[in-house]
């Protein structure tokens, strides 16, 4: 996707997990690397995991949706305007009716205002019945403020397909005390990125691009073409993200390392080092720009370049290529990457506290992974309107275009799983499948379910964040070894043995609650 539409994406995801994540469900702007009674609560019961969520439970039946209801969802704007969302709507309201007997009414919220509005809905006891989080709240301020229902029981009953298809780690990001109370939507967890090349480039000198996965393999492709194309800079790479991800983040600085076991500041983690050197020796060796970029497609399109880093590895290249506004060929980087909670947290739907219909809110979350054909319509917006068929009408999986001028849209993750996604111009088949795979054959971090506090060093914290934007350019120092030693001090200065003393205090009880 492009334009304004992409922008409020961007920004809508930037409180989210590791680049990426950008999401998915859309294409970013970057190469590299949006007067009510409350309900009762449910009673206590076993993980649906361990009640067997292919327990055969029946669907719900007729005396489930008797009652017509209307339903309340609170969102983020994925767009705005919508210009067609009457239609839309109209015709969506018509099919849920037919399948659950109910209507919903989205409300649409900047995300720039998004978690103040949430605040103040719930301390005012507002009724509604789903809303949305892209860490803007953040898991623990929700459970800890009674903003959502546990949703174990509501899941065993009504929610067999969001069972099916959430893997089963994933639930401890959303699970407080053995407690269910949101529903993970299933997206890029982790980053893809690849390494791209112009295809001319790569067709003059036969770069066998395909046996290329790390930056080591990668540099002596760089040499030749600092020595051959003199007019070229050879590569434009987003450090800062396409790096293996290691750490478990409880914020831009701080997190647990899965290699070695300890929580720590991110000038203390060995791989975030290494990039920090492989980069700076290749500013000294120009083979990198001079200068920090901060927008990457446009930065890219000025021609100077042979290569960069890119997002999304898209086996039919068109993507990058569409992007980039070149011929592009791709290989993607072999990266140790770790789901981390705040990643698994990254598009959660919760049930409010106060809604009247928890049932009913349910059956149509579960509606949206279990009817493919709806749940991309309420993503695309209307055939004809709003898209149309390429191939596969008819199927299951067909292929569409959106019209270039949107009128509506809601990113897949925002309300179910992206790999339902049909593949589009937003995404093609082979790009779902490049992000499925990196999901596929990542880990996942221990602390998965643990969220952090920050509220007893809040200050402390965010002196040492206040230090990350700094560090993007660190590997222009003169002696970096120096830089990185004397920031590490400027961290100490601020409090980290605070911060680590508290997030161990925290992970005790954390661990202690749990039974771990």
């Amino acid at each position: 996707m492009r334009s304004k539409q992409s922008k409020k994406f961007s920004f809508v995801f930037s409180t989210l997990l590791v680049a990426i994540i950008a999401l998915a469900g859309c294409g970013q702007n970057n190469a590299s690397p949006s007067g009510s009674a409350s309900a009762p609560e449910t009673k206590e019961t076993a993980s649906p995991m361990e009640t067997s969520a292919s327990s055969g439970t029946d669907a719900p039946s007729a005396d489930d949706t008797k009652e017509f209801v209307k339903l309340t969802w609170y969102m983020t704007a994925p767009l705005d305007p919508r210009a067609n969302e009457e239609k839309v709507m109209k015709d969506l309201n018509d099919r849920l009716k037919e399948k659950i007997n109910a209507n919903v009414v989205f409300k649409f919220v900047d995300g720039a205002t998004y978690a103040q509005k949430m605040k103040v809905a719930a301390a005012a006891g507002e009724q509604f019945d789903i809303f949305l989080d892209l860490n803007q709240l953040g898991f623990s301020q929700i459970v800890s403020g009674g903003m959502a229902m546990e949703v174990d029981d509501l899941l065993n009953k009504y929610g067999q397909d969001i069972l099916k298809k959430v893997p089963e780690q994933a639930w401890q990001a959303v699970t407080a005390k053995g407690k269910k109370f949101g529903v993970a939507n299933p997206s890029a967890w982790v980053s893809s990125y690849n390494i791209s090349l112009r295809k001319d480039i790569v067709d003059k000198y036969g770069i066998d691009y395909q046996s290329i996965h790390t930056y080591e393999q990668l540099e002596p492709v760089l040499q030749m073409l600092k020595e051959k194309e003199p007019n070229l800079i050879p590569f434009m790479g987003d450090f800062s993200a396409a790096m293996p991800n290691t750490m478990d983040k409880i914020s831009p600085m701080i997190g647990y390392d899965n290699l070695d076991g300890q929580w720590k500041s991110l000038l203390d983690n060995p791989e975030w080092v290494k990039v920090q050197k492989l980069q700076h020796d290749w500013y000294l060796k120009g083979y990198v720009p001079k200068k920090q970029i901060t927008d990457y497609i446009a930065e890219f399109k000025t021609g100077k370049y042979a290569g960069s880093t890119y997002h999304i590895y898209d086996a039919s290249f068109t993507k990058v290529s569409t992007d980039l506004g070149t011929s592009m060929v791709s290989t993607p980087l072999d990266f140790t990457n770790y789901v981390t909670g705040s990643t698994v947290r990254s598009a959660v739907s919760y049930i409010s506290k106060t809604s009247k219909h928890p049932e009913r809110a349910m059956m149509l979350l579960n509606l949206l992974f279990k009817d493919k054909d709806l749940f991309n319509r309420f993503c695309y917006g209307l055939e004809g309107d709003d898209w149309n068929y390429v191939s596969g009408k008819g199927t299951d999986n067909p292929t569409i275009k959106t019209k270039d001028k949107l009128e509506w849209a809601i990113w897949h993750p925002f309300i179910g799983s992206l790999w339902d996604q049909w593949p589009s111009n937003w995404n093609s088949q082979e790009v779902l499948d490049g992000l499925k795979a990196a999901i596929d054959k990542a880990k996942y971090s221990p602390y998965v379910g643990f969220t952090f506090d920050s509220s007893p060093v809040k200050k402390e914290m965010a002196q040492i964040d206040a230090l990350e934007p700094e560090l993007k350019t660190i590997y222009m120092a003169k002696d970096v070894d120096a830089k990185i030693a004397e920031y590490k001090e400027k961290v100490k200065k601020a409090g980290l043995d605070n911060v680590i003393a508290e997030i161990q205090k925290q992970v005790d009880a954390w661990k202690t609650a749990d039974g771990k």
